[in-house]
């Protein structure tokens, strides 16, 4: 029987959904690529060059495939053109020390702490805080350094004192973005923290005077001194004004501390050749005091006498003797009472001398000299001196193997330190006679007062009474 012969509606309903069929894919093609366009249009025609939609399938195939192919040829040289251009923004690092302080576990964390001195959870409660204040915006070759990896380093740039180049290399990032770390990270940390810097106010000042009081010293807030911040000789400026008697080119840093080494008050910035004297007389503390204004200028304290004596700091005999500064009699004690003073006076401010040490020995970019950037180091100074009042607040103890000078050396650094120390010391005996002398007129009010003379009196007589009553203080009586 003879097979049935498809009817011509049959025929047209299959042309036109192979026409339809043709035309969806033409436009998908055209959406996706361009290119394979003309290769298509070229197909378009093959119907009726040979009158049959069904041969066209194939050459309508081929063009497809021939635009993939188009397709991912452009995008693999573009491709290759980007990464290209890519690594002359952004060379590639390692950053094998961040990846390191990113490990959790214990003994992880002990080479957190021995990096960035500070516990992986205080860490990051800093970091919630400063991150905001420390953002980058992602550019078309590179995504921005994470705030995270920025405090890192801040962190150990403060804590080895090593150069830029190899910090930021470990890190994980350029020299750039380690210059502008240290900067971002000290003002994010001052605009944040910046109220720890502050004199206790309240039952926290109460705390404090009953503790040097608890010493014989009645009305005693806190001890105040001054450190040297050695660094390289300083470009654009006078060199001279930064060279220290030991040889070496520094910075003062003014600091007053209370009885938990809490560091209340932090003045630096002035040359290294600069006296005492003359640091305390252009500080923020002496006009404030000088107005009338600060917590030296309210309430005051009793001693055994009945007498009534305001608030003053204790002070080495670099700083003058103010009714708000007591300094030590010195050479010129004569009398048991003098002497008994002088002996209490050295324990009880000792606790600014340890502060120093104990700063001085966490935070080592301050104890070597190092190339600063002089706009920057106060803001450094500033931003570890808030770092070690948070640490204080939140009780970081550090285990004698950290802060051992010899962990962090540099080959033979302890050699050459000893070997400068002697050098230095042959250089003040040397100089002694000229030794950062200011002339002093008859009007400075830094130059010692009267009034300072009769409370010195007043609580030479107080100690040697709290003396024989409750005995001498400890060498060490806050450790």
């Amino acid at each position: 029987m003879d097979s049935p012969v498809p009817s011509a509606s049959s025929s047209q309903e299959r042309e036109g959904m192979l026409f339809f069929l043709v035309f969806a894919i033409t436009q998908w093609v055209h959406r996706c690529n361009a290119a394979a366009m003309a290769v298509l249009e070229a197909v378009a025609f093959a119907p009726f060059l040979s009158g049959d939609a069904a041969t066209s399938l194939p050459l309508l195939a081929g063009g497809v495939m021939h635009g993939f192919a188009l397709a991912s040829l452009a995008a693999e040289e573009l491709g290759r053109r980007m990464e290209r251009r890519r690594r002359i923004w952004v060379v590639e690092r390692s950053g094998g020390v961040w990846r390191d302080l990113q490990r959790v576990g214990r003994e992880h964390d002990k080479v957190f702490v021995r990096f960035c001195r500070l516990p992986r959870p205080l860490f990051f409660e800093v970091l919630g805080r400063i991150a905001p204040h420390i953002p980058r915006a992602p550019t078309n070759f590179r995504n921005p350094i994470p705030a995270g990896q920025k405090f890192a380093m801040a962190l150990i740039r403060w804590v080895t004192g090593g150069y830029y180049r190899q910090t930021s290399h470990g890190m994980g990032m350029g020299l750039a973005s380690a210059l502008r770390c240290n900067e971002e990270v000290a003002d994010a940390i001052i605009s944040e923290y910046g109220h720890l810097l502050r004199w206790p106010t309240g039952p926290r000042m109460q705390e404090v005077a009953n503790a040097f009081e608890a010493k014989g010293f009645a009305g005693c807030i806190g001890a105040i001194d001054g450190t040297h911040l050695y660094i390289d000789k300083p470009k654009g400026v006078r060199g001279e004004c930064y060279y220290h008697h030991t040889g070496q080119f520094s910075v003062v840093a003014q600091v007053v501390c209370d009885h938990e080494c809490r560091i209340t008050s932090v003045y630096v910035g002035c040359p290294g050749s600069v006296h005492d004297s003359r640091v305390l007389r252009i500080s923020e503390l002496f006009r404030q005091v000088s107005q009338g204004a600060g917590v030296f200028s309210e309430g005051d304290a009793h001693l055994h006498d009945g007498r009534h004596v305001g608030r003053y700091v204790l002070g080495d005999q670099g700083y003058p003797l103010l009714p708000w500064i007591m300094t030590p009699v010195g050479r010129t004690a004569t009398t048991a009472q003098e002497r008994t003073y002088d002996s209490c006076h050295s324990s009880v401010r000792s606790c600014i001398e340890r502060r120093f040490g104990r700063l001085k020995a966490v935070w080592r970019n301050f104890i070597r000299p190092h190339i600063s950037n002089m706009k920057t180091i106060c803001k450094e100074v500033m931003a570890i001196c808030i770092l070690h009042n948070l640490m204080i607040e939140h009780r970081v103890d550090f285990d004698p193997g950290v802060l051992d000078s010899s962990s962090d050396s540099d080959g033979d650094g302890g050699h050459r330190r000893r070997r400068r120390r002697r050098r230095d010391g042959r250089r003040f005996v040397r100089h002694m006679p000229n030794l950062n002398v200011e002339p002093m007129v008859d009007d400075d009010p830094t130059n010692g007062s009267a009034l300072g003379e009769l409370v010195r009196r007043s609580l030479i007589e107080h100690v040697d009474h709290h003396v024989a009553v409750h005995g001498a203080p400890p060498p060490c009586p806050w450790r």
